[in-house]
């Protein structure tokens, strides 16, 4: 027959045995949860990392792997205009035009008086929006107004609407991409594929606050929906 004290002993063996299996079963937990998050702040930075501009060399490389692939004189002359404009338009919210060729505006000192942004009320280099860059590059396709606002679009929103769905490996120079679907009420980013980097991923021409110009980048984590415009039927 088990005496008390022997059993009163068992009790605490078998009590420092659990505290000890759950302190292990925690630390694992705790390792596996450091190790998800700790692949997830890799890939967060991984993806901010790929969002910066490329140089003038790799602009030119994607440029001519994007006119290796691409036929259509349409698609080609639509990335050519978005890259006559890197480096030379300052981000304006609000900034559109209706200029063949550039806008005598751009870089004068106005104020901002569209509502929603950070810089409203400030003055500013005029320049064009994300949306503003895009319409003026279709725009110079020889379009009118009427039927760049019609088939195009001025604003993220229109240029969504005459746009459709295409996978990311659909993607073809002159498409464009958006940081949101619509509807949302997050607001958004447009740009345009010009060409392909070294490791074949689309990079796009986009006018862009961060960077205050027009600027070529990957997708990094930024752009994640691919559309066509209806522009080439």
């Amino acid at each position: 027959m088990e005496t008390k004290a022997k059993y009163t002993k068992k009790r605490r063996r078998a009590a420092k045995s659990a505290l000890r299996t759950a302190l292990a079963l925690l630390l694992a937990a705790i390792v596996t949860l450091g190790g998800i998050f700790a692949v997830n702040a890799i890939r967060r930075a991984r993806l901010k990392a790929e969002y910066v501009p490329l140089t003038a060399d790799e602009i030119d490389i994607a440029r001519l792997k994007g006119e290796a692939v691409e036929t259509d004189a349409a698609r080609l002359s639509v990335a050519r205009s978005a890259l006559s404009l890197v480096g030379k338009v300052h981000y304006f919210w609000g900034g559109k035009s209706y200029s063949q060729g550039p806008d005598p505006r751009w870089g004068e000192m106005t104020e901002v008086e569209s509502g929603g942004s950070s810089t409203t009320g400030e003055t500013r280099p005029y320049g064009l929006d994300c949306s503003g860059f895009v319409a003026w590059c279709f725009l110079q396709q020889g379009l009118t107004n009427e039927e760049l606002e019609s088939e195009v679009g001025l604003g993220t929103w229109a240029q969504w609407e005459n746009s459709d769905e295409i996978s990311w490996n659909e993607l073809r120079v002159g498409d464009i991409v958006f940081q949101n679907a619509y509807p949302t009420n997050e607001g958004n980013h447009v740009g345009i594929c010009v060409g392909f980097n070294e490791k074949g991923k689309p990079v796009f021409a986009h006018c862009a606050l961060g960077f205050d110009n027009v600027v070529v980048t990957p997708a990094g984590d930024v752009f994640h929906y691919a559309r066509r415009p209806g522009f080439y039927g």
